[in-house]
């Protein structure tokens, strides 16, 4: 057994080795054959949608739980979740292959796409004082009914606009929390630029304001979305994008060491270093090609929350003994643009990828020194005028 397989058995890191390993890594069983051919990671083609496009979705979608951040509902079912389609997002999915093979891996596998009408999609649930929903089942449980409030944000929020189309068009990829029990998740935007190629001036002057005002423009980071695991009362805490736009650098970095901490407060070394080394790696492939840019995309951290003897019920019909698991995965490409002039990623992007990665190994070194270096601070947030109505006004017009 080779050292990298040896690492990858031992982390329980859900990278595949190769691109091969891709397509059998994927949580979601395709049984049409000619969906598996057009999806087939190893044809060296890219997947033609025209193919693998439904006029009805396969089952009944459910409210999915785990969204902890997003503009739009994300739906779920069996396996995979289906989020509403951006023009960019999906000309990057079809030409990623042919382009930019070395970052297939990264990626979530993509699906296909799929048209729903509005009576198709799950009813908006109302109850937004309560930390519990009856889902559609995700697992065979009634008991484990906590949900994101994220989640029931967007989907009350976005209703209207949603009803108003006649066919809403859906993406569809791989749910990538399938593996976990309980699913610790981190989202972070990167980049010290967050607006996109084809955003109108208004639009433009908005979102750089909003990257000045925050750890955006600092780190080239930046919280979109988070939730950890406690097991006493078999739910969640969670931060949202609004919580991690107030957050100066001191607090990010408290808020990464809270994600990377263990229930009795111990850091999650192991977890950290295999994290680490797949971002080191998807920085090496970014940086070296040249066919996308990429604005205000998000990584993506998955680890599990919950230890083996602490289970109750299970998210997805998995039991995930293993409590190193973890995923990294590249995320939300709405402002991702064809690098028509080959410039390469700008230096906020690297940045950014940069950083998180000098943040989780300060946050290693310190425990590991036992305390004698340079503690991260207090979470505490940026002073600069009165964020919380300019904040306000930026997510209306976002909206």
């Amino acid at each position: 057994m080779s050292g990298q397989r040896r690492a990858n058995k031992e982390t329980g890191s859900l990278l595949p080795r190769s691109l091969s390993d891709y397509e059998s890594s994927s949580s979601f069983a395709c049984e049409d054959r000619s969906l598996r051919r057009d999806l087939s990671i190893e044809s060296g083609k890219s997947p033609d949608i025209s193919f693998v496009e439904a006029k009805k979705p396969l089952e009944k979608l459910a409210f999915y739980r785990h969204q902890v951040a997003g503009h739009y509902p994300i739906f779920w079912k069996k396996g995979e979740v289906c989020k509403s389609i951006q023009k960019n997002e999906l000309e990057f999915y079809k030409h990623i292959q042919a382009k930019i093979p070395e970052l297939v891996p990264f990626v979530p596998k993509y699906l296909g796409v799929v048209d729903m009408e509005y009576g198709e999609l799950p009813p908006t649930p109302t109850d937004s004082n309560s930390r519990k929903f009856e889902f559609s089942p995700q697992a065979n449980t009634t008991e484990f009914n906590h949900f994101n409030s994220w989640g029931l944000r967007c989907h009350q929020k976005k209703k209207q606009a949603l009803k108003r189309r006649s066919v809403i068009k859906y993406i569809r990829l791989e749910d990538l929390t399938l593996p976990f029990s309980r699913p610790n998740i981190l989202d972070l935007k990167i980049g010290t630029r967050v607006h996109g190629v084809n955003d109108d001036p208004e639009k433009v002057r908005r979102k750089m304001r909003k990257s000045a005002l925050t750890t955006s423009k600092s780190l080239g980071l930046r919280l979109c979305g988070m939730q950890v695991y406690n097991s006493i009362d078999d739910g969640y805490k969670f931060h949202d994008k609004f919580f991690g736009r107030d957050l100066d650098n001191g607090g990010f970095e408290k808020c990464i060491k809270e994600f990377f901490s263990s229930q009795d407060g111990k850091l999650r070394i192991g977890v950290m270093e295999s994290l680490i080394q797949r971002i080191e790696m998807l920085l090496k492939v970014v940086a070296e090609q040249k066919s996308f840019q990429f604005f205000s995309s998000s990584l993506l951290f998955i680890c599990e929350g919950c230890l083996a003897s602490d289970q109750k019920r299970l998210h997805g019909n998995v039991k995930n003994d293993n409590y190193q698991r973890v995923d990294l995965r590249f995320i939300d490409f709405a402002q991702a643009a064809r690098d028509t002039e080959r410039k390469g990623v700008d230096d906020g992007f690297l940045l950014g990828l940069r950083n998180i990665v000098k943040i989780m190994r300060r946050l290693i070194n310190f425990s590991r020194d036992g305390g004698t270096g340079s503690e991260p601070q207090q979470i505490s947030k940026i002073s600069v005028g009165n964020l919380s109505e300019e904040r306000n006004e930026i997510e209306e017009k976002d909206s």
